[in-house]
């Protein structure tokens, strides 16, 4: 039997029933539980509560029993503040807890608790993501551009993986990379200095793709590396010291960036390296951009492990409850290194079905019973239009060791089809460009 105990988890949800059971339910959704960044609570209200004089006092001795380690030792665990400071508080990032707002103070990581933006219309930001790195990833992005260009679209690579950088050596020779990449654009705006003065010199021209569309790439570092892992740490830290970026995250940040980048051209595509695994960078991009997210796994537990985590993440900041937007439709799994016999793929499609149904599709049963109108999101196992059922990529050699510094025939079409021809045909249909 597994002992009960108090946990950082357990706590809010106790916390909040505490306040339900001393004050009132009405109290407790009014007001907002604050978590600060030592994982301390503190309930935040508008009202003065002299009418709760003692119930005040049991709640405070109760709460002081059963979540002592959770709460400020000397401090008030009810603070009282003015209805537009309240307001202020309640406008931020938060998750549902006993019927309150949970607003969760973070040095950082706040990212994953932002309101998701609308989609870009019409869709043309697709993001390339993974929850643990070697899954070819970047190779897939690099193929999509070539292929797309082939194809005469104009497109626009950013690396945003910036502890990985990748995508320079990918797509640029040293002759066509850039002075600067998106790491000195994010020093530039952390220092508060002038960093859109510097667009022009972090976006290069790939070589390697079709002479019938241009492919210009932002890649994380340019020619000019300098103190790397000194503008990687700056990079992360929210705000700016100047007034443009002042009380700007990572995530619209990025966002700005972006769309600073495409008001300098059109573009038919635009194609984002995202971070491995559950870093801060990865919640700014997937929820931040207003894109459509590739999700890229192999059949293997640790895959699937990772991605139970992610969305366990993503079903708090798609609960319904908090009229967000929506971006469930947004995703699509990715079955990297793929077995080449198709029915040695139906055990990756069946984990990913298990996956989404545990966390992110609908109960149809619990819809019906709650609100019989409203949609529901819900695929059958076999229904090729849900996110969890794969676009696949399959197993090679040959691309397990992308370069096409060394090797540009990798980015011919005769070379890549057979590998990437299944998945190709779902991106150009993602971005309505098939």
């Amino acid at each position: 039997m597994i002992r009960e105990m108090m946990n950082f988890d357990r706590a809010p949800d106790i916390f909040a029933s505490l306040i339900v059971k001393h004050l009132s339910e009405n109290v407790c959704r009014e007001g907002c539980i604050v978590r600060d960044v030592y994982g301390r609570l503190t309930f935040v209200t508008k009202d003065s509560l002299d009418q709760y004089r003692d119930s005040l006092l049991r709640l405070n001795e109760t709460a002081r029993q059963e979540i002592a380690g959770f709460l400020d030792s000397t401090g008030d665990i009810v603070v009282h503040v003015d209805r537009l400071l309240l307001s202020a508080l309640r406008d931020e990032p938060y998750v549902s807890v006993g019927g309150t707002h949970l607003i969760d103070r973070r040095l950082a990581g706040e990212d994953w608790l932002m309101r998701p933006r609308a989609l870009d219309v019409p869709s043309k930001r697709l993001i390339f993501y993974s929850v643990k790195g070697g899954v070819g990833r970047s190779t897939a992005l690099a193929v999509t551009a070539a292929d797309l260009a082939s194809r005469g679209y104009n497109v626009l690579v950013i690396d945003f993986d910036l502890e990985a950088p990748a995508l320079d050596s990918l797509l640029l020779t040293d002759s066509s990379l850039p002075h600067f990449g998106v790491i000195d654009w994010f020093a530039m705006v952390a220092a508060g200095a002038d960093a859109n003065s510097m667009l022009p010199d972090i976006v290069g021209t790939s070589p390697f793709t079709s002479p019938r569309a241009v492919v210009n790439v932002v890649p994380a570092v340019g020619s000019e590396v300098g103190d790397y892992l000194s503008k990687l740490a700056r990079s992360y830290i929210p705000g700016s010291a100047g007034p443009d970026f002042a009380h700007l995250g990572f995530a619209k940040k990025a966002a700005r960036l972006v769309d600073n980048l495409i008001a300098m051209r059109p573009y038919d595509a635009i194609l984002i390296d995202s971070r491995a695994g559950l870093h801060e960078t990865s919640g700014a991009l997937l929820l931040g951009l207003g894109a459509r997210v590739l999700l890229f796994g192999q059949e293997t537990t640790q895959t699937f492990n990772g991605y139970n985590l992610l969305f366990s993440t993503f079903a708090r900041v798609f609960d319904p409850a908090l009229a967000n937007e929506d971006l469930r439709g947004a995703f699509k799994m990715v079955h990297a290194k793929a077995p080449s016999d198709p029915k040695d793929r139906n055990d990756f499609i069946a984990k990913s079905w298990e996956t989404w149904s545990e966390n992110l599709y609908d109960d149809q049963t619990n819809i019906r019973d709650i609100a019989p109108t409203i949609d529901s999101f819900i695929f059958d196992l076999d229904h090729e239009d849900g996110p969890h059922y794969p676009l696949e990529i399959v197993g090679n050699e040959g691309y397990s060791s992308f370069d096409p510094r060394h090797r540009a025939y990798t980015l011919e079409q005769s070379n890549y089809e057979p590998v990437f021809g299944q998945f190709l045909e779902g991106v150009r249909r993602i971005l309505d460009l098939s």
